[in-house]
């Protein structure tokens, strides 16, 4: 029995009009990402405040943990190619989540350091390994020519659940450490749920393209390694992940330590991101969907660019004139992130073999790796050395990967949605 319908209705025209893809067949997915994401919201902010508290670690010895780990479970981007290839995408996202939820569970019964650590590998990895095979477990279960509104559907509802999660998780830690240890719990029992949830649908067959089918099966693939042009890809990716860190790692010292801003500017550039992203995305995905996919990585590259020069300008200017210019670059940030984070998972399968794509989303998934790995150190370093520096840093970052994209387009010609006819 298969999830996808095999001829759906079109959808109507309020759902065309905000963008979003057929969802029959689908709703315990939606589900799925809704419960996890929720969890997330319910730990994540909240993880160091409980190490630091209820296991009286120091910050700077919970932060390096937690960093050490991160860059420790690296290596399972590119493992997880493989493992995608001979498990299936939906068995290694179980996986995943179940990894996550051992690792949460952990952290409510030990205290030491070298627990600590294992356990945020263990979650580090499950982290690795999701994020592709979810990229692939959902190429699988939507129409091809949707793909892109199903990326934007799927941030909008992690934002929500994010959001839900860290109101919840506010209230929670009020209580002390009873509640943080529920926080904890909350995002181990979510990260359950959501096994158990994609366990009951349905297998999915592939739904079937609008355009011709081939006269002649191609024959399956042999795991191809990733060539120049999908290598080149990555790399830009990773420049654009990270361009795209400045905001959470970035901006919260720059307003306050250099723009001399009080902390609640902060929150309120936080919040004005939440919003956009969350009410934005499937109405921005409506008006790309039908454009060449690397063209609108370009287009995200040159916003983030003069984003960065944007919040770069702030650092000259009187108090006075500081926030309606913050107001602007948020916006124009935002903008480029709307565009760059459906895109870039769109672009990623794509140019990856449709049959055996481990290993090439593998590899995509260490650009976001590593743009996220390194962003905290060098942007800070930067920072440094004066106001204008990791602005300057990004701008260039931007334009190099415009440039990257640039390359690749030449090689592979288009990539747009199935059905829209060749690439050239």
């Amino acid at each position: 029995m298969s999830a996808a319908p095999s001829a759906p209705p079109r959808p109507g025209r309020l759902s065309t009009a905000l963008g979003l893809p057929r969802l029959g067949g689908q709703r315990l997915l939606l589900a799925a990402v809704l419960v996890d994401s929720t969890g997330s919201g319910l730990a994540v902010p909240f993880l160091l405040l409980y190490l630091t508290g209820q296991d009286r670690m120091t910050a700077a010895t919970a932060g390096t943990l937690l960093t050490v780990a991160g860059v420790a479970a690296l290596a399972a981007g590119p493992l997880s190619g493989p493992l995608m290839d001979r498990w299936s995408p939906r068995r290694l996202v179980q996986t995943a989540h179940v990894l996550r939820a051992t690792a949460f569970l952990g952290y409510m019964t030990t205290g030491s350091w070298p627990a600590v650590l294992v356990l945020a590998t263990l979650a580090a990895l499950g982290d690795n390994l999701f994020w592709p095979a979810n990229r692939a477990f959902l190429a699988r279960r939507c129409r091809p020519d949707e793909l892109l509104r199903w990326y934007g559907l799927e941030r909008t509802l992690r934002n929500v659940g994010m959001a839900v999660g860290g109101l919840a998780a506010g209230f929670l830690a009020g209580l002390g450490p009873t509640g943080l240890r529920l926080v904890m719990a909350g995002n181990a029992v979510s990260y359950a749920l959501a096994t158990v949830l994609i366990a009951l649908l349905p297998t999915a067959a592939r739904p079937p393209s609008p355009g011709p089918a081939p006269a002649v099966p191609r024959p399956r693939p042999a795991r191809p390694r990733p060539d120049r042009a999908y290598v080149t890809m990555v790399a830009a990716n990773t420049l654009l992940v990270l361009v795209s860190a400045a905001l959470p790692v970035l901006v919260p010292l720059y307003v306050v330590q250099w723009l001399h801003q009080p902390s609640w500017v902060v929150g309120a550039v936080f919040a004005l991101n939440t919003a956009l992203v969350t009410a934005g995305q499937a109405l921005v995905v409506r008006r790309l969907e039908r454009r060449e996919y690397l063209r609108v990585l370009q287009w995200a590259a040159m916003l983030w660019s003069a984003a960065a020069v944007l919040f770069g300008t702030a650092s000259g200017l009187p108090r006075t004139a500081v926030l309606p210019l913050l107001a602007v670059a948020v916006l124009v940030f935002t903008a480029a992130e709307l565009m760059h984070a459906p895109t870039s998972d769109v672009v990623a399968v794509r140019m990856a073999p449709e049959d055996v794509p481990g290993r090439h989303l593998g590899l995509h998934q260490l650009s976001w790796g590593v743009g996220s790995a390194i962003a905290p150190l060098v942007l800070t370093g930067a920072l440094t050395l004066g106001p204008w520096w990791p602005w300057a840093l990004l701008a260039t970052s931007a334009a190099a990967a415009t440039a990257a994209l640039a390359a690749v387009r030449r090689a592979v010609g288009q990539v747009r949605q199935d059905g829209d006819g060749p690439g050239d």
